[in-house]
């Protein structure tokens, strides 16, 4: 089964988990950021940019799940928010298992989470990360 784990760990020694199974969509939440680049210069040679290191990750996470664990995501990310407002350590860790091996990293938030009401007990929550 797909999933995606969050874990983080705040200044107050609390652990915060949320695992995500059910997406939205058929694409896979992980993605490269993309700051790579390829260009032809004046005389025609390629010319690759970008950083000194491996392109990083982001997800765009979208998923319907228990109001439950979306109340665990938004304290999870109250807690990560908290700690980052007052400047301390703030990487999360992220565990992927959607695509391919099963990629264990560090990631901030991105984009804040949003909630949906979708009926019963169960939210739709879409949030973005970012690999560190």
């Amino acid at each position: 089964m797909a999933s995606i784990g969050i874990a983080f760990n705040d200044s107050l020694a609390v652990n915060h988990n949320v695992v995500i199974t059910d997406f939205t969509g058929q694409d896979f939440p992980r993605q490269y950021a993309n700051n790579a680049s390829f260009e032809y210069s004046a005389n025609g040679s390629h010319v690759l940019g970008g950083p000194a290191y491996r392109q990083k990750y982001i997800w765009t996470i979208a998923a319907v799940i228990p109001t439950a664990d979306a109340l665990a995501l938004d304290a999870l990310f109250v807690a990560w928010d908290t700690d980052r407002a007052a400047g301390k350590p703030v990487a999360c860790g992220i565990t992927d298992e959607t695509f391919g091996a099963s990629v264990t990293t560090n990631a901030v938030f991105s984009t804040s989470p949003s909630y949906t009401y979708m009926g019963g007990n169960l939210t739709l929550v879409a949030f973005g990360m970012s690999e560190v």
